[in-house]
């Protein structure tokens, strides 16, 4: 059973906001897609809450109902990336401003695209045929074993 705490988080640096603290992460999530329609009135309310914001306060209120701390974390870091590759920034310098891998840094300047990977072909026919094991046929054990082996020399011998 999950357990919910309320806990109030700095954001911006000095801006304090309450938000449900889960005790188990959010990575686990369902992989329930929602149809166009709903999703499209889910961003009408969602950008109309944002339209209404005055001030930082409502903002990081606003964020604070549906991102977790570690999100809005991540959400920051992300937003100091980007705020520093507009001002020309070395990748060394985000880096160590931010916190983040180059990788991440990367990342963020494609535009959160993952580069395209192309699929291994699997084919039905195996590529390369078997070769077939000869079996081995070992002398039988116990007495007398080497006779066939011995008679065989004996016939061959000129003497």
């Amino acid at each position: 059973m999950r357990s919910n705490a309320l806990e109030r988080i700095s954001v911006f640096g000095h801006l304090y906001i309450s938000v449900f603290q889960n005790s188990k992460n959010m990575g686990f999530t369902s992989k329930k897609y929602f149809d166009e329609a709903f999703k499209n009135k889910i961003w009408k309310d969602f950008l109309r809450e944002i339209g209404n914001v005055k001030d930082k306060n409502q903002l990081v209120e606003i964020l604070g109902k549906a991102l977790t701390q570690k999100e809005i974390n991540l959400l920051e870091k992300r937003l100091a990336v980007l705020f520093l590759l507009k001002s020309d920034s070395p990748y060394r310098k985000i880096a160590e401003i931010a916190d983040v891998h180059y990788n991440t840094i990367s990342f963020i300047k494609k535009g959160l695209k993952k580069p395209v990977r192309t699929p291994k072909k699997y084919s039905a026919m195996p590529s390369k045929k078997k070769k077939k094991k000869e079996k081995l046929i070992l002398p039988p054990y116990g007495r007398g074993r080497w006779k066939p082996l011995y008679d065989a020399l004996d016939k061959t011998r000129p003497y």
